[in-house]
């Protein structure tokens, strides 16, 4: 929305009622309500899909996260396994 409001800055009073005014002609006064709602329709659909992917990113990273502490689980049971088996071995060897 901000950066909407720094666009309209850039213009003033006088330039933004030539653009209404060529927009009023090119369209004329019963079109512009119509064309103002597919455009709300529009916007809003864009909203709507963003809003849809930054969901999916979020579930995606859940995920990674989840996988990435299994798999430290796992690894942590592995290095144990494997230090029991090293004691073992070594238990063996000394007697």
């Amino acid at each position: 929305m901000e950066k909407a409001i720094l666009f309209l800055n850039f213009l003033g009073t006088g330039e933004f009622i030539l653009i209404a005014f060529v927009f009023l002609l090119l369209f004329g006064p019963d079109k512009i309500p119509g064309i103002a709602r597919n455009v709300g329709k529009g916007i809003r659909k864009i909203k709507d899909a963003s809003e849809g992917i930054k969901q999916e990113i979020h579930a995606s990273s859940n995920d990674v996260s989840s996988m990435a502490s299994d798999i430290k689980k796992e690894m942590d049971e592995l290095e144990d396994l494997t230090q029991s088996v090293k004691r073992g071995v070594k238990k063996t060897l000394d007697n």
